[in-house]
C-alpha cells in the first residue's frame, strides 16, 4: 500500500528507507526524530518519531518497518510513527527504495564531454573536454552523483540529469538568440557548471548526502577550482606563448559562469552573472531545478488532490494547482 494515497488519520505498515534521522528536543525537554523516509520507488515523506513512541536508534541509510498515522503539518503530509523495526541486510533491498534517474547516462555524458564533434571550434575548450571524456573515473562518478541532498534532482544521476537540461535549455535559446553568445564557452559553461558535485554530494547506504568537502567547501567553489586547475594543466604551453592574454580571458569566462551560475550571493554565488554566458547558464540552471521541484511536487499529489503540498520555490512557500483530468 503506497503510504502517499491514504487519508489523514489512517493507519498504514509500510516499509521504509531511512533518508535522514535527527534527533531533537521538543518543548518538554523530551528527546524526538525528525525524519525523511523513502516510499518503495524512491518518493520521500517527512516523519516524525516522538518520545513515547522511540525504540532502537534511528540513522541514515537503515531500513525500517514501521506502523505509522498519517498527518498533515503545516499543510504538508506526515507520517506520526507509532512503532519501528529496524531490518536486518537480508530482509531489505535499498535498491528498491532509492530513485534514479531515468536518462540514458551513458548517450548524455556523449552529448555533453564528447567535443570532438566538428560542431565545437576552441581548441582548449576541445582539449580540456577531451581530458574529462577520456577519464574512466570521472564518468563513472559525473553519471551516478546526486544534484543535491534534498531540494531538485536529489537522487542517483540526478547530476547529469540536471546538466543535461541545462545544457539543452541554454543550447536552444542560443539558437533562438542567434548571434549574441560564444556558443563553445555558453555549452562548456552548462556542461561544467556543477562539475564539482561528484566531489560535493555521495550516494551513502541509497540515500544522496552531502560528503565532508561539500559541506566545508561548496560544490560552487569546488566546481571552479577543478576546472582552474585541470585549465592551467592543460594550457600552460598556450599561456607561455602568444595565445598567452586569450587563454587567460577564456579561463576566466569559463570560471566566471561556474562562480555566478546560482545568480544572487545570497543563493550561493560569490559574484554575480557579468557576462551573457553565465547570465544564460544561470537562467537555465534555475529553470532546470525550479521545474523539477514542482513536477516532484505535483507528483507527489495524494490521489484526487487538486493542491499540492507546501513547496518552496525560488525563496518562498507555495502551493501548485492542477486540475482534474
Amino acid at each position: 500500500m503506497d503510504p502517499l494515497s491514504l487519508e489523514v488519520g489512517e493507519l498504514v505498515t509500510s516499509v521504509f528507507l531511512v533518508a535522514a534521522a535527527t534527533l531533537s528536543v521538543d518543548r518538554r525537554g523530551q528527546n524526538y526524530y525528525n525524519l525523511k523516509l523513502n516510499c518503495a520507488g524512491g518518493r520521500q515523506v517527512d516523519g516524525k518519531v516522538w518520545a513515547d513512541n522511540i525504540g532502537a536508534s534511528l540513522k541514515a541509510g537503515q531500513g525500517i518497518e514501521a506502523l505509522a498515522r498519517i498527518d498533515h503539518y503545516m499543510g504538508q503530509l506526515q507520517l506520526n510513527v507509532q512503532r519501528y523495526r529496524i531490518l536486518s541486510p537480508d530482509e531489505f533491498d535499498v535498491s528498491q527504495y532509492v530513485r534514479c534517474t531515468e536518462v540514458d547516462t551513458d548517450a548524455a555524458f556523449e552529448v555533453l564531454f564528447d567535443w570532438g564533434r566538428e560542431e565545437f571550434h576552441n581548441p582548449r575548450l576541445k582539449r580540456l573536454m577531451s581530458e574529462l571524456h577520456g577519464n574512466a573515473a570521472f564518468a563513472r562518478e559525473f553519471k551516478t552523483s546526486p544534484a543535491a541532498s534534498s531540494h531538485h534532482h536529489n537522487y542517483m544521476g540526478g547530476l547529469i540529469e540536471h546538466t543535461l537540461e541545462v545544457w539543452n535549455l541554454a543550447d536552444r535559446l542560443y539558437d533562438y538568440y542567434s548571434g549574441r553568445f560564444e556558443r563553445d564557452i555558453l555549452l562548456c559553461g552548462a556542461a561544467l557548471h556543477d562539475v564539482g558535485k561528484v566531489k560535493s554530494y555521495t550516494i551513502a547506504s541509497g540515500v544522496s548526502q552531502h560528503t565532508d568537502a561539500g559541506r566545508l567547501l561548496n560544490h560552487v567553489f569546488i566546481s571552479a577550482s577543478m576546472v582552474g586547475h585541470l585549465w592551467d594543466r592543460l594550457t600552460s604551453e598556450d599561456v607561455k606563448g602568444e595565445d598567452a592574454e586569450k587563454a587567460t580571458q577564456e579561463k576566466q569566462l569559463l570560471v566566471h559562469i561556474i562562480l555566478s551560475h546560482h545568480g544572487k550571493r545570497e543563493w550561493g554565488s560569490p559574484v554575480l552573472p557579468q557576462t551573457l554566458e553565465a547570465l544564460l547558464i544561470h537562467i537555465c540552471d534555475q529553470l532546470s531545478a525550479t521545474m523539477q521541484s514542482c513536477s516532484d511536487g505535483l507528483a507527489q499529489r495524494p490521489e484526487g488532490e487538486t493542491w499540492t503540498d507546501w513547496l518552496y520555490i525560488m525563496d518562498e512557500r507555495r502551493k501548485l494547482f492542477a486540475p482534474r483530468e
